[in-house]
């Protein structure tokens, strides 16, 4: 193998390392050049104080992080710690897959010796691939683990597609893994809208990229690296490189809400994960901390529906009914509390006129909003219902 020295970085953020835009000068990696069995690998290696600050955090909030829960809401890839788990992340030649499709770049990093380290190995040539897979052999036999964003619907099986061209059996199929892009939908989707990787840099990290390539461009950049042109693959690295430093980030990002701390959407949207997962204590308190301290009242009637339906599993109903309530007060267009407090008062206090005021809120509701046929059939049998016990209870009362 031949190696040469790597510098090591400066602790400044990567993205201020970027040079500013339209600028002519590229910096220039420091590259080793590795030989394999099947041939020859690229690698370029930085390390980073976990200190470093990364917008709203440190890399080394990610050590902090309770992973169960972190895994919980990634549904999947629980591991007990970050020890000797890789951060991981890819560039190829194209997103549908299949022969003709090359993975050129696989950034892997990991937390080692009270530093992040990052390995980005490149392939040089595809004569050349069978390198770069005993490369990853390497690095995976070490590994406990794999963190990734997209990269159970994207960056494995594209590794798994070139081991299997080759031949041979991908090391990473049987490795625990988190991806991080499950739990972003499942989170931040309510505020966020899109949960594309950089905007949730912008929004949720609280970091901006500085001239970086866009993700469209790294193949062509890869053909000109083939031909001879190198500046364009110098930005392709720090691309990867950013998106790895964002994924420990993301992750200490993701276990706030678990435990009540961040805006009151993403900590509903984790109390929604902890319930479905049988947590309904742990989920309540969210429901109910989300609800008081929400500002936009949309957020705040959410959240009482979803402690109301959470204290109604739990039959404690005059409490299910005060949030149903309040719910209705923070936004009287949401459907569900509406009804809740229907069945309540009908089937509870056996306030036959309130049930009814709450199914013709309900039913004006459901008018200008909802397309459902059933809920509207539904909805009439109950009022059918409660017209009849009422004209029934009439002569008593009287």
């Amino acid at each position: 193998m031949v190696r040469r020295p790597t510098p090591r970085p400066s602790a400044e953020s990567p993205h201020e390392r970027c040079p500013p835009e339209n600028s002519p000068q590229i910096p220039t990696p420091q590259i080793d050049v590795l030989t394999y069995a099947g041939g020859r690998v690229e690698l370029r290696r930085e390390r980073f104080a976990v200190d470093v600050q990364r917008g709203h955090f440190q890399l080394a909030d990610a050590l902090n992080a309770p992973l169960a829960d972190v895994a919980m809401l990634c549904a999947g890839g629980e591991f007990a710690s970050l020890d000797d788990v890789l951060f991981l992340d890819t560039e190829t030649t194209g997103l549908a897959g299949g022969a003709g499709t090359f993975v050129f770049l696989v950034g892997l990093a990991s937390f080692k010796g009270g530093e992040f380290e990052v390995r980005q190995w490149l392939l040089p040539d595809p004569a050349e691939e069978e390198g770069l897979l005993d490369a990853l052999d390497e690095e995976a036999s070490a590994a406990r683990g794999i963190v990734s964003f997209h990269g159970r619907g994207f960056d494995l099986p594209r590794i798994e597609e070139r081991y299997l061209l080759a031949g041979r059996r991908s090391p990473f199929c049987q490795l625990p893994h988190l991806d991080l892009l499950v739990g972003a939908r499942r989170v931040f989707r309510m505020r966020a809208g899109r949960v594309n990787l950089q905007h949730l840099e912008r929004l949720i990290l609280g970091t901006a990229r500085l001239d970086d390539l866009p993700g469209a461009e790294c193949p062509q950049a890869w053909y000109d690296y083939l031909k001879g042109t190198k500046s364009p693959m110098w930005r392709v690295l720090e691309h990867n490189l950013l998106d790895l430093l964002s994924l420990p980030t993301l992750l200490a990002a993701l276990a706030r809400p678990a435990v009540g701390v961040g805006p009151s959407p993403d900590v509903h949207a984790a109390g929604k994960v902890l319930a479905r997962a049988g947590l309904e204590e742990r989920a309540l308190d969210l429901q109910l901390g989300a609800a008081s301290r929400a500002v936009d009242g949309h957020v705040a009637a959410r959240a009482h529906d979803e402690a109301s339906r959470l204290l109604r599993r739990q039959r404690r109903a005059a409490e299910a009914a005060a949030e149903s309530l309040a719910a209705t007060m923070a936004d009287p267009a949401l459907p569900g509390p509406w009804l809740a407090l229907a069945k309540y008062h009908e089937h509870k206090t056996k306030e036959l006129a309130l049930a009814l005021v709450c199914c013709q809120r309900l039913e004006s509701i459901l008018f200008l909003r909802s397309r459902s046929e059933s809920r509207r059939r539904d909805l009439k049998k109950r009022v059918a219902r409660l017209e009849r016990k009422q004209a029934a209870s009439a002569p008593t009362t009287a």
